[in-house]
């Protein structure tokens, strides 16, 4: 604060109070002001949640391509996939290149239909624990209906075996017709049983 505005202050303030100690008045009035400023100014955001970071909206998806030679059913029901997730299981890491050949491996033409249906694929980063993973996949991707009712919409995510690598898999598929399966924890094995490539 300068002297001139010090200077004005104190001439408002009662007669008593001017001097010495009006001075000091106004000074820890001053000083109070701009330590509110200046906390305000440095004050540290809170730190993002590390799930906004692998949140997914199926509602912002666009609608996929038009259907190839070969398609997905899911326990019989035709599905186009939208969005692949993979992480590796433990501190090996998984690149982007390899996520066609591990879908192939987990099943025989999984691979080929996801570049056939141009999903969205996401590698994570790895997962130290397999429990863990497909809660937060279900956690994470938002569907465009109220939870419990029916959607073309299925989430399916759990460990899978890539030939002998475990790795981690989380799928989002659209169906044709509104069913209400909603989201799927998948064991290990059984990936083959819910999962079915057919010629369309």
């Amino acid at each position: 604060m300068s002297l001139l505005a010090q200077a004005s202050l104190l001439d408002r303030l009662p007669e008593p109070l001017r001097g010495t100690t009006g001075l000091a008045i106004v000074a820890g009035v001053g000083g109070l002001l701009l330590l509110v400023l200046l906390r305000r100014l440095f004050r540290r955001k809170p730190e993002p949640s590390p799930d906004t970071k692998l949140q997914e909206n199926l509602k912002e998806y666009p609608p996929p391509p038009l259907a190839g030679a070969r398609q997905l059913q899911i326990q019989g029901t035709p599905a186009r996939i939208r969005l692949i997730v993979l992480a590796p299981v433990g501190r090996n890491p998984l690149g982007q290149e390899e996520v066609e050949a591990i879908l192939n491996e987990v099943l025989r033409g999984l691979g080929d239909v996801a570049k056939q249906d141009k999903p969205r694929v996401r590698v994570w980063p790895s997962q130290l624990s397999s429990q863990g993973f497909a809660p937060t996949f279900h956690r994470v991707t938002l569907k465009p209906e109220k939870e419990g009712t029916p959607s073309r919409w299925i989430l399916l995510a759990g460990p899978a075996s890539a030939g002998r690598r475990p790795v981690l898999l989380g799928m989002a598929v659209l169906t044709d017709q509104p069913t209400t399966r909603g989201r799927v924890t998948v064991e290990a094995n059984s990936w083959a049983e819910m999962l079915r490539i057919v010629n369309s």
